[in-house]
């Protein structure tokens, strides 16, 4: 055996690799002759020896397929790989050990086709299924690589190459998504868009949606991102629609271009981070400005029946020139109730957010009063009121870039009355009242007995109410203002809204 073939190899380029392959030490015969024939036959070194005609028709292995215990199953001793009966797509069976893994590349002159490919492993049978899609006429080129474990040290090998002949127009041709080991192991399924790898978002098109189902205990995540890897701020929304029991998941690029539309996933048990399983391309044109976007929205959202009435279709809030606070509008069912935070460089300032119901357009409104300019984060919150042991979750978080900050305020005191009972402020909506002042006082408390107020600690015994509306004036004292209510017939006041004076 000539010792130097172990120092290393020739690169598709005709360039030699420096690399030890200890497998050229000892080779068996039957072995090499997959990829090295003699000219002389006596060297073969086999019983019956095959001629030149033969070898052409051999796939073409290298020592890693041995040396992973590899079997090839079909084709089976030949290079060559027919398209399937009726369909654009070749199928190659490759049996081999269950640590071993492989991947695979279509070529055409060189070139990798996008789409060209998938993967599957079948436990049972300890078998690859790898699916090849042509699309267009050519000689395409098949290479299988395998490695052994999961460990990242471990590189993948070159282990064989096939040849894929297409000498018709193929109709209807396919392309695969790319897809990783996990999208099996959970058991996805891809529902829309079939047989494409490419997703077109054209012509005033705003976003591009893939449908997956998935058994009840696995949750996927989302991200879309640009040609460069970087990760599009509100390009993506993924949740649960359980009126149809699948995953919706929405893509919105925000140019022109090319993007990687990526869903992860893991079982919701797993305390682990989310593992890629499918990802699709998306070829973006003509998309309007300005481009959607989607809030982060968490499962409770959709679980809860909650809708965005306002900003839509904006991952950001409108801050609105010279004002002091913004708002966000919501939509929820009669049994669930939201507040909300806002927060800025991880902070959250107390009393510069708060939750009222509209009574008159059936919305939450939520309000917002950044103290500085730059970044906030909007954050909202929900629960059912069914249960009023059980807390507010995270369901909702808007970007609110202030530019420009005219006079900064702070909102009243709430307790959890007020969101429990809808209630609503018209005004003072200023939580810091001035000494001696004469105030109007204008709220909606659905459904109370009766409403009063205390000043400097002393009950009003307010004028005013008549259910829902309260409207009454009041003279500052030099302590706390507060509004309470009655409800059920209750001897007791529960306390509203409560504001502090300077």
């Amino acid at each position: 055996m000539e010792s130097t073939w172990a120092a290393g190899h020739l690169t598709e380029q005709k360039a030699f690799q420096r690399e030890l392959n200890s497998y050229y030490f000892l080779p068996r015969p039957n072995e090499m002759i997959d990829h090295h024939l003699p000219e002389n036959e006596k060297w073969q070194l086999l019983r019956q020896p095959i001629k030149m005609e033969q070898y052409l028709q051999l796939p073409k292995i290298h020592p890693i397929y041995f040396q992973l215990n590899l079997d090839l199953i079909s084709p089976r001793h030949q290079v060559n790989v027919d398209l399937l009966p009726g369909k654009p797509i070749a199928l190659v069976l490759i049996r081999a050990p269950s640590d071993v893994h492989l991947i695979a590349d279509l070529k055409l002159h060189n070139q990798k086709i996008e789409g060209g490919h998938r993967l599957k492993f079948d436990d049972n049978k300890q078998m690859h299924y790898c699916y090849f899609a042509p699309n267009s006429i050519g000689k395409y080129k098949i290479t299988i690589y395998a490695k052994q474990g999961d460990t990242e040290k471990e590189t993948y090998g070159e282990a064989l190459n096939l040849t894929l002949n297409v000498n018709q127009i193929l109709k209807n041709p396919i392309s695969f998504p790319e897809i990783w080991k996990n999208f099996f192991d959970l058991n996805l399924n891809i529902i829309s868009p079939k047989n494409t790898h490419l997703i077109k978002v054209h012509n005033g098109q705003t976003y591009a949606e893939i449908l997956i189902q998935t058994p009840n205990d696995v949750e996927l995540l989302g991200r879309l991102v640009n040609s460069h890897g970087e990760k599009i701020e509100g390009g993506h929304q993924v949740f649960y629609d359980q009126h149809k029991s699948l995953w919706r998941c929405k893509f919105a690029p925000n140019y022109d271009g090319m993007f990687n539309a990526e869903i992860m996933a893991k079982k919701k048990s797993d305390t682990g981070l989310y593992e890629s399983a499918v990802s699709f391309k998306i070829d973006a044109r003509n998309i309007p400005t300005p481009p959607l976007s989607y809030p982060i929205t968490w499962s409770p959202f959709y679980e809860l029946g909650l809708k965005i009435e306002a900003p839509r279709n904006r991952a950001t809030a409108v801050w609105p020139e010279n004002a002091s606070y913004t708002e966000i509008r919501m939509s929820a069912p009669n049994n669930v109730e939201l507040s909300c935070d806002i927060e800025f460089n991880g902070s959250k300032n107390e009393n510069c957010a708060l939750a009222q119901f509209d009574n008159d357009k059936q919305q939450w409104q939520l309000l917002f009063a950044p103290q500085c300019t730059g970044l906030h984060k909007l954050i909202i919150y929900a629960r059912r009121q069914s249960d009023s042991q059980t807390s507010f979750n995270a369901v909702a978080e808007f970007d609110l870039n202030v530019t420009k900050l005219r006079k900064t305020i702070k909102f009243p005191l709430t307790y959890a009355k007020f969101q429990t009972n809808k209630c609503r402020i018209y005004e003072p909506l200023h939580g810091t009242l001035k000494r001696d002042a004469i105030l109007p006082i204008h709220c909606v408390i659905p459904g109370a007995d009766d409403v009063d107020l205390q000043v400097d600690s002393q009950w009003m015994k307010a004028k005013g109410y008549k259910d829902p509306v309260l409207r009454t004036e009041i003279k500052v004292g030099s302590k706390d203002v507060t509004i309470y209510a009655k409800y059920d017939q209750n001897t007791s006041y529960n306390g509203l809204v409560r504001y502090s004076v300077e």
